[in-house]
């Protein structure tokens, strides 16, 4: 089977691994628009099918979804010893789930690390118009 690779010599991750990839690790990086500056946090995320998922208090975040603004989440591991590893970046709009079933199901199925019982939290959504992944060696995953 042959391998695509973008124009850094970077292997091109099929969708699906890339939605793999999402899944194996429980924390990564949102980037967004913060009262007119650029932003990037540590969240605790799930995947609810080809959706990136994660809880968050009133705030940045979530003021992000309310407006439905743009944003990029990113995970990615390496190993320095093998000098290889892989990024997985999502680029889309955050959107609040407002659908109680869906939420009701996030809620007893996906773990996240947002305590619910410090404060109201509010599941929210990336709809993606990019997944993009990609790797470098090989020996990771």
């Amino acid at each position: 089977m042959s391998r695509s690779t973008d124009r850094h010599g970077l292997e091109v991750l099929p969708l699906a691994q890339s939605l793999a990839l999402l899944r194996s690790r429980p924390v990564g990086r949102l980037a967004y628009i913060d009262a007119g500056e650029p932003m990037i946090t540590p969240v605790n995320h799930g995947v609810d099918g080809s959706t990136v998922v994660f809880r968050s208090l009133a705030g940045g975040k979530l003021d992000a979804a309310i407006i439905g603004a743009p944003v990029a989440f990113h995970l990615d591991d390496y190993d320095p010893v093998r000098r290889s590893g892989w990024s997985v970046l999502v680029r889309g709009t955050a959107r609040i789930i407002d659908d109680v079933e869906r939420v009701d199901r996030l809620e007893h199925t996906l773990e996240t690390w947002a305590d619910p019982e410090g404060g109201r939290t509010t599941w929210v959504q990336i709809v993606a118009d990019e997944v993009s992944g990609r790797r470098l060696g090989s020996g990771v995953e």
